[in-house]
């Protein structure tokens, strides 16, 4: 025998104690353990890994040997029969992968100091007859794994998988266990039972997830990250049947608010990254392959390969003004170097209303308006006299319906050496639960990759998308939204008349909503063309240079006829009328980077980004109205009404961004890290002397795992991060430093006032108007537990965001109708947020659970002068319900502070009041102790931005089952609930059965006032009556699948089959007593939000899918 020596024989002297400690643990483990990686190596001592490569167990060993101080002996060609091991780019703990060499066992060491001798146990007898065995291994998504290595635990007999993934074995025994490797990947053992076929899955480690990041302008791992990015996996939003894809990350990151704006198929709800930082446009920016998107909506989430939102500073600076509100990214799906692989899933289902607003009988409505005249000594309604023997009708299902959704997604990719492809086609369809609103969306992707030569690329990603959807009247206030005046129609009322037509109101001012539904619905189309070229050049090792242009073109158009109608007097149009919208929006972009990475001694690693980058973008549009269209046309147009009542208007725009950008990555033995980037952005919004905006960012980060002198086995992961960064903003017109005229003024230009169209001044400019700026700062740790079993991540943030871009008010005497802008005020964002996942494997079972929470406060700190104050919210014609004022939350609701009800008419007498309050009316509180109720005593009530938000989520494995389970909630905010101030001021419509709990005597109700009609102002006024606790919880998403066993679909061409059952909103927990709890911005107004004016609420859904891979 041949003893090979793979180092010095005779260790090198080291310091005694040392040597003692470590000669003893390893003996000890050896001894009592048995062998395993994780004894052999300190957790700190890692291999570097130039490429891609497969190598014999030898080959590890010169690795080994020249990276470490250890040497190893054992006999020449020992390891000629044990299958060698695939390693990838990068570093490696060296235990990882000794122990892809050693699984399978059978193999026996000594350690002795620096010394590891290897020799081969006894191979217990076996004689049972070996038998062939065959199968594949694959990843979860049914992808190969080239590579993998197979091996007859307690043997050296093993094999490694081919380029498919297919691999044949002998083994000795037919009750043999097999145990399957691959880098990345749990290792897994499956037990042969005799059979001559053994298909194996292979799950992603945990320690290896997420271990690519992408950032602004390339990628990152994630260990070297020093900002605070979260990463949303694809395969858990895939597990939703949401039809955008910002409603599908609700609740998957913390520091991430997704809120529903409206239950209508195909709106957009209102996103937030880490509070509102302005009061203009707060929406983050999306970025698709690279390229920055203005139309989120109609991107086909299916397509989505990895999503990352960017949210600090130091992370989003590298987009300049485009950043302060965040930047989600995401990366589109591509080919790889495969044979075709065919993908199709689809999901149908229905959708119907959550219904949990309990509405008056038609006897109780009765009673309740009877009680009112007794109240008011006026005459009682002879039709309602007898309230028992009224008929109610539901008008609830009038207006809603259950409507079906279903969705299809086919994909094929491929590709070889010298290209890839993933092509898709995508079609959604949903019937919303109010009649007549509908969405349907076809969505076209095909990206291409092609290896020009060894060091060219070029490729493209193009995404074409058409839908149409069909509104309903939903842009109005309170009853006159379609939806919510099913709920508060009269219900005494029949649906028509004895001659069919349309019932009006007797008691109340709510349309009939059948007529509604009929005559408002309107349609809109919408398309969207998006794609990028590009092009990499790999001009020397580790320098690269990419070029990327983009185009974004998005077309909308409405056309709506409506004939001449009557309801009844105040809804009708007495004359056709033809609506015609068109506009579009074009957005071109051409980046070019040169990139360069580079390693010095091994431990210096640098990275360093520059660009440059220009984006411009035009804007169009046309409105045109036409009347008395006569009913014989089938397609309107323009041409076909009165033109001499015929109404045209339009518009364009223009702007664009010049931008110089770079970024420093650098990192010191994997311990240390610095990221510095700096933006220098120039745009045309701006007046020559503030045109270019200068956002520099740095952040450092330590990776205490990495230390020395770091030794706690069971955290592997321990980094501290710290991040400073200045951004953008550049939302205002783009005419705002111009003086501008408005050309649709009418005046009067003789004396029987007869008027012309003419010009007048519409907005004095501001030459120097400047950036709108905001500086975040940031801290953070990253923690892992027991080999990444457990992970935390938490980040404590202030965000300071200065000279706001705002409308600053000016005296009408100025000859101007609009207001100039200026830069004036100062918001300030502070919050905690603190994300967690834990994930647990056994031999048929795996499960994992998550959860985020994040707390933001918001204040403004300073607005144009002392005292200035921003308005919003107006409802009914009457007081704002809601302002901004320097020391308290944007938006906050304001009014008059309920203090209860009046008991008795002595409480009344030594109270303040409002003018002919009587017991049984409300009480509110006298703040400034002047004895009367006015506009001085009114204060703020309220505020619609909660304490925190939060999302858990539990994924659970057993052999062919999967289930899935997400919750989603907000704790701690305000709604306005204007509904129920809109329905108890007009008695006339139908309320909840909370009116029952009302006054009636001394005692009986402290909460809910006396039913009148004469004095019910008194009791509806802007207050917080009408603010209740929005906080809720609900079960967002469940699904439950099965997917076939393997030995099933091996003679099939499919190689993966699930079908599962799922639903969305199915269990919501609130006190509140609205539509829906969760409401966002109104009006695309970000000062508009958190009041409920009835819109359109969110439905329940159930569906049943099904994912074939081919």
């Amino acid at each position: 025998m041949k003893i090979k020596y793979t180092n010095n024989f005779f260790p090198q002297r080291k310091k005694l104690l040392k040597f003692i400690m470590r000669t003893f643990i390893f003996l000890l483990c050896s001894t009592v353990f048995g062998f395993t990686s994780s004894e052999i190596f300190s957790q700190n001592i890692k291999i570097q890994i130039e490429k891609n490569q497969i190598l014999s167990v030898d080959e590890v060993f010169d690795l080994l040997r020249d990276q470490t101080d250890y040497s190893f002996i054992y006999p020449e060609d020992f390891f000629k029969d044990v299958p060698k091991v695939y390693v990838k780019k990068g570093p490696i703990q060296a235990n990882e992968l000794l122990e892809r060499c050693f699984y399978g066992g059978g193999f026996k060491l000594d350690v002795r100091g620096k010394k590891i001798v290897i020799t081969e146990t006894d191979l217990a007898n076996s004689e049972q007859q070996s038998i062939h065995v065959i199968g594949v291994v694959v990843d979860t998504s049914g992808q190969p794994l080239s590579g993998a290595n197979i091996i007859e635990k307690g043997t050296t007999n093993g094999v490694t998988a081919d380029f498919d993934g297919n691999y044949s074995i002998n083994v000795i025994d037919r009750n043999a266990i097999l145990v399957i490797s691959y880098i990345g990947f749990a290792t897994k053992e499956v037990a042969v039972e005799g059979k001559d076929e053994v298909n194996i899955t292979l799950e992603e480690s945990a320690a290896t997830l997420d271990e690519i990041v992408v950032v602004g302008y390339g990628t990152q791992k994630k260990k070297d990250l020093t900002g605070s990015v979260s990463s949303i996996k694809t395969e858990d939003i895939q597990k939703t049947t949401s039809v955008s894809l910002d409603q599908a990350i609700q609740g998957r990151a913390a520091g991430v608010s997704v809120t529903s704006n409206t239950g209508s198929p195909g709106a957009s709800p209102t996103v937030r990254i880490r509070g509102t930082g302005t009061v203009n446009n707060s929406d983050p920016l999306y970025v698709i392959d690279g390229v920055p998107i203005n139309d989120i909506l109609n991107f086909n989430m299916s397509d989505a390969e990895s999503i990352d939102v960017l949210k600090d500073a130091s992370a989003t600076a590298i987009y300049g003004s485009r950043g302060a509100n965040g930047v989600i990214l995401i990366q589109t799906k591509k080919g790889s170097k495969r044979k075709p692989s065919i993908s199709y899933s689809t999901y149908t289902g229905v959708q119907s209303r959550i219904d949990n607003l309990n509405i008056l009988t038609s006897p109780q409505w009765a009673m309740l308006r009877n009680e009112a005249n007794r109240n008011d000594d006026t005459p009682i309604d002879p039709e309602l006299s007898n309230p028992e023997s009224l008929k109610t009708y539901n008008w609830k299902d009038v207006a809603y319906r259950s409507g079906m959704i279903q969705d299809h997604q086919l994909s094929i990719s491929g590709g070889s050496d010298k290209s890839t492809y993933y092509v898709s086609y995508g079609y959604l369809s949903q019937n919303g639960i109010v009649k007549e609103s509908s969405y349907s969306r076809h969505n076209f992707r095909v990206n291409n990759t092609y290896q020009i030569s060894n060091n060219i690329k070029v490729g493209h990603n193009i995404q074409y998308a058409y839908s149409k959807k069909n509104t309903g009247p939903e842009y109005g206030n309170n009853g006159s939204r379609v939806g919510f005046s099913g709920y508060v129609m009269e219900p005494t009322l029949p649906f028509y008349n004895e001659d069919g037509s349309y019932t009006a109101a007797e008691y109340s001012s709510t349309t009939n909503t059948l007529g509604r539904i009929e005559y408002e619905t309107t349609p809109q189309v919408r398309e969207n063309f998006f794609g990028n070229l590009f092009l990499e050049v790999d001009l020397v090792q580790g320098l690269k240079f990419r070029s990327n242009y983009g185009l974004e073109i998005t077309n909308v158009q409405v056309d709506n006829f409506t004939p001449a109608f009557y309801v009844w007097s105040s809804f009708n149009s007495p004359v056709s009328t033809y609506d015609l919208v068109r506009s579009e929006n074009r957005s071109m972009i051409l980046s070019n980077t040169l990139n360069y990475n580079k390693v010095l001694n091994e431990k210096h690693n640098f990275g360093v980004l520059i660009g440059q980058e220009i984006q411009k973008l035009n804007g169009n549009d046309v409105r045109a109205q036409r009347s008395e269209i006569p009913t014989s046309v089938v397609n309107p147009t323009l041409g076909a009404g009165n033109v001499s009542t015929s109404t045209n208007d339009g518009g364009i725009s223009q702007s664009q961004l010049q931008s110089y950008f770079g970024r420093l990555n650098y990192n010191y033995d994997e311990r240390y890290l610095l990221t510095a980037t700096y933006r220098f952005d120039g745009s045309s919004r701006f007046g020559e002397n503030q045109r270019w905006g200068r956002f520099p960012s740095v952040a450092l980060g330590w990776n205490v795992h990495n230390e020395n002198f770091y030794n706690i086995p069971y955290i592997n992961q321990l980094k501290f991060r710290a991040g400073w960064g200045q951004t953008g903003n550049q939302n205002l017109p783009n005419s705002a430093t111009f003086n501008t005229l408005n050309l649709n003024t009418n005046y009067v230009y003789s004396a029987d006032e007869s008027t012309m169209v003419g010009v007048a001044p519409l907005r004095p400019g501001n030459p120097d108007l400047k950036w709108e700026t905001t500086i975040t700062k940031n801290i953070g740790a990253d923690l892992g537990l027991w080999n990444n079993t457990l992970t935390l991540t938490a980040d404590y943030f202030i965000k300071n965001t200065t000279d706001l871009l705002l409308a600053i008010p000016i005296l009408s005497t100025s000859g101007y109708t609009g207001s100039p802008y200026g830069n004036a005020g100062n918001i300030e964002n502070k919050g905690f947020e603190l994300a967690a996942n834990f994930r647990k494997n056994f031999d048929d079972f795996s499960f994992n659970i998550g959860g985020n929470i994040s707390f933001v406060e918001n204040k403004v700190i300073a607005l144009a002068t002392d005292g200035s104050l921003i308005l919003t919210g107006q409802s009914q014609g009457f007081k704002d319900i809601s302002r901004t004022e320097v020391g308290h939350p944007l938006a906050s609701f304001y009014g008059y502070k309920m203090l209860g009800i009046f008991q008795t008419q002595e409480e009344v007498n030594n109270s303040a009041v409002i003018s002919n309050t009587r017991p049984g009316d409300v009480k509110y509180a006298d703040l400034n102790n002047d004895g009367i109720i006015n506009d001085d005593d009114r204060t703020y009530i309220g505020s619609p931005f909660p304490d925190f938000t939060y999302g858990i989520n539990l994924d659970m494995n057993y052999k062919e089952f999967d289930l899935s389970i997400f919750f989603q909630g907000s704790q701690g905010n305000d709604i306005f609930n204007a509904t129920e101030y809109f329905v108890l001021g007009d008695l006339g419509t139908n309320h909840t059965t909370n009116s029952l709990n009302r006054w009636t005597g001394e005692g009986t109700s402290n909460s809910v006032p006396r039913v009148t009609f004469v004095n019910n102002g008194v009791n509806v006024q802007q207050s917080s009556r009408f603010v209740h606790d929005g906080s809720y919880i609900r079960l967002k998403n469940v699904q439950l699948g099965y997917s076939l066993p393997q030995e099933l679909l091996d003679r099939t061409p499919i190689s993966n089959l699930r079908i599962y059952l799922a639903g969305q909103n199915l269990i919501t927990s609130t006190k509140y007593q609205g539509l829906n709890p969760e409401l966002g911005i109104e009006g695309n107004d970000p000062l508009n939000i958190g009041i409920d004016r009835g819109r359109y609420p969110s439905a329940r859904t159930l569906t049943l899918g099904l994912n074939v891979k081919f």
